[in-house]
Formats: structure tokens, C-alpha cells, sequence
């Protein structure tokens, strides 16, 4: 935990940085919300993939085993699909 005076140094120094070079304190600023949108992401898809865990279960507990094949299967190609994506934005970045 920072203490009063360590917050306002910190805030001093952002306000240097910012000051000198405006485009390189705006580059962080760039990253922080791309880092905050894939947590988002990661999170929604994590969600998503226990939600379909659990529906699947549900299928072979009703006695549809092939109802619960096809849909993990659908979820594996949707999951295999995120995760390409995900990983040619993280590249491109």
C-alpha cells in the first residue's frame, strides 16, 4: 500500500511523462484497455464453456447421449474458433 506522499510522487511523475511525451503516455493508456477487454473476453468464454459443460451433462442425463456428443463437439470447433482468433489478435498487436 503507497502512502500519501508516495501517490502524490507517483502522480508527479505521470504528469512529467505526460508532459515530455504525450504519445508514449498514451501508448499505456492503449494497452490498459486492450488488457481490460481479453480479461473480459477470457471471462465471458470461461462462462460460456461451463454453461455448455453443464448442458451437456444435462443431454446424458435425459438419455441423449448423441444430443450430448454433438453438442460438445459444437462447443469444441466454437472454443477452437475463439481461441485462433484470440491468438492472431494477440500476434497482430
Amino acid at each position: 500500500m503507497l502512502s500519501d506522499h508516495e501517490w502524490k510522487t507517483l502522480r508527479n511523475v505521470e504528469r512529467q511523462f505526460v508532459a515530455e511525451d504525450p504519445e508514449f503516455a498514451r501508448s499505456f493508456d492503449t494497452r490498459a484497455r486492450q488488457l481490460r477487454r481479453q480479461q473480459a473476453d477470457s471471462v465471458s468464454v470461461k462462462i460460456a464453456m461451463a454453461a455448455a459443460v453443464l448442458l451437456g451433462g444435462l443431454l446424458l442425463v435425459i438419455g441423449s447421449p448423441g444430443g450430448a456428443l454433438a453438442f460438445a463437439a459444437m462447443t469444441g470447433l466454437i472454443w477452437l474458433a475463439w481461441r485462433h482468433s484470440h491468438d492472431s489478435s494477440r500476434r497482430s498487436t
